[in-house]
């Protein structure tokens, strides 16, 4: 009995000594890779059943002892190991698994898919990515980024439009840039184009931001580029030419959190056309004053020069703040955002600036209803220096080097003019920038609501249901002492512009698996109902010269004008995908559409498309291939329809008449009762291999676009009582190969290197020409005598021009009167813009907590047009026409009626420049000033950034994460092209047909920018 005693005693010290060794340890789990707190991490002891699990903000408590080991394990991360030593407070951070990490993608109306058993090709880019550019207009930073994508930026001022085309064009006429899609539903990226102003002028004047730019690249969350034939069927006549899906920001259940960020930067522009500085104003070697052609004799010796351009450009700068709460619980979350961005630009009195608020939000209502909704308000307020053939870039070009440009006023106040006839003299640019102005306000408002009902576990009902709405108020006032003034003394042009697009997309979805097959089905229809309206209003003949209002003009002068474009569309569709054991995926999809641009003939229209794609690393042969993690090939086939983009074509309109006895004729274009919608028959085929636990990706795609029914307005005979009419006609085909290779070069703990290698090449061909017609051009993309004409069999890139005249041996004609080439005044094809490929190299390395991040973006091949160049050479200031004094021989053959004989005579008449320089005006012929096959590298941007050690944050309260970064835009450019800049357009996103690429004239190069600012999370 005494030992039984001595025994219970002795168990229960031990008991007691070990209840006494165990303590209470606690502690966070958060992300490696974002520093976010992670809620329902499993944390137990190793070797026993005791365990808990994380909370909302990632805390969690547990009782062990020293020398007992922690096992951390949460979804998607590797689990982590650590032994309980003398602290009782563990922090741990989890690493993702990117092995077993699934990758969602959001597609046709927000619907999330996995990446891996998609049949179709999509890149996806990171909103902190688009957002890390530190650039104004989101789309620009998509450039090197998405394979397959030309982007082209119209210059280098606030403000400036972008344009995107995916795969080539589809339309010869129509608008070939992508549906925008902001979660789930369709928004506008609407250009204004100057047509609807009172003055109809040409769409190259001025420049209009695109308004999907009206978007804060802070609030983006992700963007998936859909470009395949099935990913786009599901959106209908709008995502015919490919479709980019931006899904926002959301909040995450746990910890609220303040975030902010700012960014200020400071740019210049470091390329720029240059000019001579040798001779001065005149004509034929003598001096004229009273001109602005720099064909005189040389400056003086000892002749004070400026250098009037980089005085006139200043540095830019840029200040951005961006500020965001969130918060919320499994059942509630919220997010608040504001944003605002204030650029000055490099052109004095340039500003753009834009404060946005968006507010998100996520409820679980019931068990089974969930919402989501999301309303944002943007206001952008832009003022623009003027483009174009009298804008300030040329003004500026053709500044007398002798005359100093900043003295542009008398002491009165005037204009002070530096030649006789002051009605033909280009406005000093700082009086241009001073006195005109041209300015936009916009006010835009975005609202999306959607509820998903659970039915059951395998069917769910989804609304939703959105509005984008938004006015521009525009004014243009034109001094009356300004070159474009003078005349009607004065002139104001203001316009309102209204947009509104309501839609709407309801779902009913079906998710059910019988043994091995696991069956997906979508049905649903949608709507959208369309109304664009300006009013425009002109008035001249100012009563005071520096008052901008319209009472200030004679109300004889005043014209108004109204423009109306509504439209409204449904359709209804169904997707139907069945997956057999994890590695056959087969899907159909059906969509019928229905437009009233096609009223009165048959407004609806049906097409098809199917996908499959095989996931061999499934197989149980490749099991056994470990280092293969997935081998998938894709196939689909589809059709897309496009109905016209703008309505009212297939009936004749009425103009009102100004001729005697008033009233009503035909106006110019004919309507067409029979339209037709367009179509494009997509085919795909393509590849996506990963090895090395995802260490290593390849993704490649091979695509063919056949595109018929093309709906554009040729010319007629005058006999019709029209000149243009709408028509189904043309064929044209796109194919091409888009290549895409991710690597994580370097993994190790304290470094990083990931590279992402886009490729592609895209071929584009005329197969038939619309009615038999030997050309077609695009008006809006006319310069001189240069513009995008289509011929039978040629690339629908292609631009017609003047040539040089020559006989049937393809020598140039030469008169013998005096000596000079003469010109072919008829456009035959002379440049290609389509590039031969396009490669863009992006760089992520990670040292430590040092961050750094470039984008290098090369393109082979591809014509521009350079219009600037041109501009000096007819107007002496070119360097090119430096030896003006050198006589010299045209090689070519008289066209004295021998040209075409076996004996043609050869030219051998000198001609000195110097005395005639109608060998620079007259002898001008735009093929010369086509530069062929430009080659780029262009560094686009690089990003080095640093965060504060987690260790240094531990010891405070008031930051979660705090870094700071310096980014640098267009660092630098390595080309074969002699002009400022081949990336800009003189045209604007608005252009139809190829786009506004190609055309570099009267616009500003891209700056060069520094940016310096902070990331703090509170």
């Amino acid at each position: 009995m005494k030992r039984s005693l001595l025994l219970f005693l002795f168990l229960l010290g031990i008991a007691g000594q070990s209840a006494y060794a165990q303590a209470l340890i606690t502690g966070k789990v958060i992300s490696r890779q974002d520093g976010a707190l992670l809620p329902g991490v499993t944390v137990r002891i190793k070797g026993t059943s005791t365990g808990t699990a994380t909370k909302l903000d990632g805390a969690y408590s547990i009782q062990a002892s020293q020398g007992q080991t922690l096992v951390f394990s949460f979804v998607g991360y590797l689990p982590r190991e650590v032994q309980v030593g003398a602290t009782n407070v563990i922090n741990v951070d989890l690493n993702v698994d990117e092995s077993k990490l699934k990758e969602f993608v959001y597609t046709g109306y927000g619907i999330k898919r996995d990446k891996k058993f998609l049949p179709y090709a999509v890149q996806e880019i990171k909103g902190e990515d688009v957002a890390g550019t530190q650039r104004e207009n989101f789309i620009n930073s998509l450039a090197g980024r998405v394979a397959g994508a030309q982007i082209t930026s119209t210059s280098g001022t606030p403000g400036a439009s972008a344009s995107i085309i995916l795969r080539g064009p589809v339309s010869m006429d129509g608008n070939n840039q992508p549906l925008f899609v902001v979660d789930g539903l369709p928004v506008s990226n609407r250009t204004f184009h100057q047509s609807a102003l009172t003055s109809d002028g040409p769409n190259r004047d001025n420049d209009y931001t695109n308004r999907i730019a009206d978007l804060n690249p802070e609030d983006i969350e992700s963007i998936t580029i859909l470009k395949g034939p099935e990913a786009t069927a599901m959106y209908g006549t709008d995502g015919a030419s490919g479709a980019i899906v931006i899904t926002t920001r959301r909040a995450k259940a746990g910890r609220g959190s303040v975030n902010y960020n700012n960014s200020f930067r400071a740019e210049k522009v470091y390329r720029f056309p240059e000019i001579q500085k040798v001779y001065g104003r005149g004509a034929n070697g003598a001096e004229d004053t009273d001109i602005r052609q720099f064909f005189g004799p040389k400056y003086a010796e000892g002749t004070k020069m400026y250098d009037n351009i980089n005085q006139f450009l200043n540095t830019g700068f840029t200040q951005k703040h961006n500020i965001s709460m969130e918060a919320g619980s499994e059942k509630l979350t919220y997010r608040l955002s504001g944003a605002l961005t204030d650029q000055q630009g490099v052109i004095p009195n340039s500003k753009f600036t834009r404060g946005s608020v968006n507010l998100s939000a996520t409820a679980q209502i019931t068990p089974r209803l969930n919402s989501n909704v999301s309303l944002t308000y943007i206001k952008t307020n832009n003022r623009k220096p003027s483009k174009g053939q009298n804008g300030y870039l040329f003004s500026l070009l053709s500044w007398p080097s002798d005359d100093d440009i900043s003295d542009y006023l008398n002491p009165d106040g005037t204009r002070r003019k530096i030649r006789g006839d002051a009605g033909t003299e280009s406005d000093n640019p700082y009086w241009d920038v001073e006195r005109n102005l041209n300015q936009d306000r916009t006010d835009r408002t975005m609202a999306n609501v959607s509820l998903t009902y659970e039915v059951a576990k395998w069917f769910n009902l989804t609304g939703r249901v959105g509005t984008d709405y938004y006015t521009t108020d525009g004014n243009v006032f034109l001094h009356p002492e300004s070159n474009q003034g003078i005349s009607p003394k004065g002139r104001i042009e203001n316009y309102k512009e209204t947009s509104s697009m309501f839609n709407g997309v309801f779902l009913a979805t079906f998710d059910k698996t019988w043994g091995k097959f696991a069956n997906n089905l979508i049905l649903g229809m949608n709507f959208e109902d369309s109304r664009y309206n300006v009013i425009s209003e002109k008035g001249e003949k100012f009563y005071d010269p520096n008052f901008n209002g319209m009472n200030n003009t004679d109300p004889a002068t005043r014209l108004m004008k109204t423009t109306m474009s509504n439209k409204r569309k449904y359709g209804y569709f169904g997707t139907l995908n069945i997956t057999y054991d994890n590695f056959w995926n087969v899907g159909i999809t059906a969509r019928q559409d229905a437009s009233s641009t096609l009223v009165p003939n048959k407004p609806d229209f049906f097409y098809p498309g199917v996908s499959t794609s095989l996931i061999l690393s499934e197989l149980p042969a490749f099991k056994s291939l470990t280092d293969v993690s997935l081998f998938k090939l894709r196939a689909s086939y589809a059709y897309t329809g496009k109905d016209p983009r703008v309505p009212y074509l297939t009936r004749s309109r009425l103009a009102q008449q100004a001729t005697t006895g008033g009233g009503f004729a035909l106006g110019v274009t004919g309507g067409n009762p029979d339209l037709k919608a367009e179509f494009t028959k997509s085919f795909e085929v393509g590849a996506d291999l990963k090895f090395f636990k995802n260490r290593l990706g390849v993704d490649v795609a091979y695509y063919q676009l056949k595109s018929e029914n093309q709906v554009l307005a040729p010319r007629l005979s005058y006999a019709t009582g029209v000149v243009l009419k709408n028509i189904n006609a043309g064929f044209l085909s796109n194919k091409g190969i888009e290549l895409m290779i991710t690597g994580g070069i370097i993994r190790k703990k304290d470094f990083s290197w990931d590279v992402t290698v886009n490729f592609d090449k895209n071929v584009n061909r005329i197969s038939q020409m619309p009615a038999d017609l030997p050309e077609f051009y695009v008006s809006d993309n006319w310069l001189y005598n240069i513009r995008t004409n289509y011929y039978q069999g040629v690339s629908l890139t292609t631009l017609g021009g003047y040539t040089y005249l020559r006989n049937n041996a393809g020598d140039i004609l030469v008169d013998p009167a005096n000596g000079q080439p003469l010109k072919n005044a008829t456009f035959t094809p002379i440049a290609d813009l389509n590039p031969d490929f396009k490669i863009g190299v992006i760089n992520k390395l990670k040292y430590k907590d040092f961050y750094l991040t470039f984008n290098i973006d090369i393109r082979r091949g591809g014509d521009v047009f350079n219009g600037n160049e041109m501009y000096m050479y007819v107007n002496g200031l070119s360097t090119k026409t430096v030896d003006r004094e050198q006589p010299r021989v045209v090689k070519g053959v008289l066209r004295d009626g021998k040209e075409n004989s076996s004996k043609p005579t050869m030219n051998t008449i000198a001609v000195v420049p110097y005395y005639q320089n109608g060998y620079y005006i007259s002898g001008a012929v735009e093929e010369e000033f086509v530069e062929k096959d430009v080659n780029w590298l262009r560094l686009r941007d690089v990003t080095l950034s640093y965060a504060l050690p987690r260790t240094l944050l531990k010891r405070q309260r008031l930051f979660q994460n705090l870094s700071v970064f310096v980014t640098a835009t267009d660092l630098f450019i390595l080309t074969n092209y002699t002009g400022a800049d081949p990336a800009v357009s003189a045209l604007t996103a608005a252009a139809g047909g190829s786009g506004s690429g190609g055309y570099d004239y009267g616009a500003l190069a891209t700056p060069r920018g520094i940016n310096f600012g902070l990331n703090a999370k509170f």
